[in-house]
């Protein structure tokens, strides 16, 4: 056999490992298109994230409708006589797919007639397909209430002026021809020209299906461009679970059959057995245990109460409102509690769980307080005014309820600077910082935890207010219309009107809602995390 020379014989090897590498190779090369070709990882994931109407979108709302969902359900509200056989909806997904029935669905075009349930299908890219059925529901009317003074004016807060109210609701059964007395309220706004009015009917009335009483409050919101800001506070204070919660209602009023604008009627602030609870002492509780309470009190720089002190360190203005003429043993009582609990707040001994001021003052109602107030960043709510304390019978110092919120979120941006804090921009302490008593009790460890942990649990639900405002605004949609629109037979007022409360100027209904929205988001992420860094 010839024999093979040096370079043969490497040709050779190189082909023979080649020739073994071969399947190697096409498998690799198999791989790597395969690796090219392949379609996005198969997922059996296919839900609905959001769902909302966006006025961008559909002329007939003038803000965001944020649909709820619940499982497969999504629940979404129109304006009342708004039409939706053509609405867009705006959506997020996690899937492949959209559509409904045959159509392929794009956020924010596809046009769908949703004054019917309207069936969304996701498909995943593994074919999984979920079925959302979106159901629109037309918002209720504005409730109207007329009263009828006969022609006679309102011209202060202390004459009540014979009248008839009558309220028009299509939820409720029609009241007709309740006979009360109606009179001026409210300080400030009192001498604006949309005026505040205090109802006290002859017989007690369940006024759109709230308490059984007869005393209301018709707010008139004149520096509240949104008119939803004290609504909107109250659903905060009942989030928190404060003692009692005003209800409140937007209404389309009406004096001797003339238009006054959009109104909040709401249960007047008093005690009794369906508002603030209360088991009143009497005059004859001079002594012993009977002594103790119970005594309704307002702290408010206004002054203008008969029965009034100041406390001693912080001069706190505190007046009695029932007992209406305490004997002078139960105002000698009250006004020495309140000095006791100040008095230890202030010593150095303060933090102590048995002897100091959790003795005086139950720490629970003031958080819930604390957290409704500085989430408004409320000017009136740094013990100021409109702040409602109770002392129960061998009770402690509490905060029941909370009240007077137009000048709150962002509407009041005159104060640059008190004690470091300032009520302009969603950031910042406000309460914590220029309150008295509050800037006292964030330096004790265990009323920063007990805060931390309440704001924890309140949080989720928090979160949701944003949603409320836009529902309230889109119910009032037709009535905020003609109240900031000049009537021919009745009140017009400017949403352009500067006032002296905020150096903003008002544009349009919308922009003082979404102003009011955002606001209220980034107070909320600003407080959230600065509340949990607290130590």
């Amino acid at each position: 056999m010839k024999q093979l020379n040096k370079k043969q014989t490497k040709s050779i090897r190189t082909y023979s490992i080649g020739i073994m590498l071969l399947p190697f190779l096409l498998f690799s090369i198999f791989i790597s298109c395969s690796d090219d070709s392949e379609d996005e990882e198969l997922s059996s994931v296919a839900q609905i994230d959001s769902f909302t109407f966006e006025p961008k979108s559909n002329k007939e709302i003038i803000v965001t409708s944020p649909g709820r969902m619940s499982g497969s359900d999504i629940s979404i509200s129109i304006p009342n006589g708004v039409s939706p056989t053509a609405f867009v909806a705006t959506f997020t997904y996690s899937g492949k797919s959209v559509k409904v029935g045959d159509v392929e669905q794009v956020s924010g075009v596809t046009k769908n007639d949703f004054s019917k349930p309207v069936v969304y299908t996701v498909t995943a890219t593994d074919g999984t397909t979920v079925n959302y059925t979106v159901v629109s529901k037309e918002l209720p009317l504005v409730p109207k209430v007329y009263v009828n003074t006969w022609g006679v004016p309102i011209s202060d807060k202390e004459t009540y002026v014979k009248s008839e109210v009558r309220i028009e609701d299509v939820q409720y059964a029609t009241a007709t021809d309740l006979p009360a007395g109606i009179k001026g309220r409210g300080n400030s706004t009192w001498d604006k020209p949309k005026k505040p009015y205090r109802i006290k009917l002859d017989k007690k009335a369940s006024l759109l299906g709230l308490s059984n009483d007869k005393n209301w409050a018709l707010l008139a919101n004149y520096f509240d461009k949104t008119l939803l800001r004290n609504i909107t506070a109250f659903e905060i204070a009942k989030i928190a679970d404060m003692e009692w919660t005003p209800s409140s209602v937007s209404v389309d009023f009406y004096m001797n059959g003339i238009y006054q604008g959009v109104y909040s009627l709401t249960e007047h602030v008093r005690v009794s057995e369906e508002r603030l609870n209360m088991d009143l002492v009497e005059p004859s509780d001079n002594s012993g245990e009977a002594l103790t309470g119970d005594y309704f009190l307002e702290l408010d720089f206004h002054w203008d109460e008969y029965y009034k002190f100041k406390t001693d360190l912080e001069q706190l203005p505190i007046m009695f409102k029932d007992p209406e003429e305490p004997t002078d043993a139960q105002f000698n009582y009250v006004k020495d509690y309140f000095n006791t609990a100040e008095r230890v707040l202030y010593s150095s001994n303060f933090k102590d769980p048995d002897d100091g001021y959790r003795k005086y003052i139950d720490v629970e109602s003031f958080i819930n307080y604390y957290i409704v107030q500085e989430l408004a960043k409320n000017v009136d709510g740094n013990m100021r005014g409109s702040c409602y304390m109770s002392i129960r019978r061998n009770g402690k110092i509490e905060m029941p309820l909370v009240w007077d919120f137009d000048l709150a979120f962002g509407n009041a941006d005159y104060i640059v600077e008190e004690q470091g804090a300032s009520s302009a921009g969603p950031d910042g302490w406000y309460i914590k910082t220029c309150s008295p008593w509050f800037d006292r009790l964030f330096k004790d460890p265990y009323f920063v935890s007990e805060l931390k942990k309440r704001w924890e649990e309140l949080k989720p639900e928090l979160d949701g207010i944003p949603d409320f405002i836009r529902e309230h605004a889109l119910a009032i949609q037709d009535s905020q219309a003609r109240n900031f629109t000049s009537q021919p037979n009745g009140a017009g007022w400017n949403i352009n009107q500067e006032e002296w409360n905020t150096s903003r100027k008002g544009v349009s209904y919308t922009s003082e809602v979404n102003f009011f929205i955002n606001f209220v988001e980034k107070r909320l992420q600003w407080l959230n995390t600065n509340i949990n860094k607290l130590q």
